[in-house]
């Protein structure tokens, strides 16, 4: 099963009812740039998201972004300046892939203007 790609909801002047939806286990692709994650973790555990970073630094791997988002909360990660966080490579250049330690009792959206 490929990656899922999560449509960024627009925040618009009379609000946003963010729409929260399950990820997979294959993880998410979503837009760069002024967009944020929200991710709810309604489980009894920890878990962690992972934002993967193909960019390079002076010839040097750039370190993958890790959020740890603990039992019952929510979390907000980004910006995701697509000098850092876009893909290089087909079929989703300029995107970002994200990845979940655990995909049970989780919800996500991606948000931005």
């Amino acid at each position: 099963m490929a990656r899922e790609i999560v449509a960024t909801q627009k925040i618009v002047g009379a609000g946003l009812a963010v729409n929260l939806t399950a990820p997979t286990a294959e993880g998410d692709v979503i837009d760069n740039g002024a967009v944020a994650l929200m991710v709810v973790n309604g489980s009894g555990a920890p878990i962690n998201v992972t934002v993967q970073t193909p960019a390079k630094q002076s010839g040097l791997d750039v370190e993958e972004r890790i959020v740890a988002v603990a039992a019952g909360a929510t979390e907000l990660i980004g910006p995701f300046p697509k000098s850092t966080y876009g893909r290089t490579s087909a079929p989703d250049v300029g995107q970002v892939y994200v990845d979940y330690s655990a995909q049970l009792s989780v919800t996500r959206a991606a948000v931005g203007f």
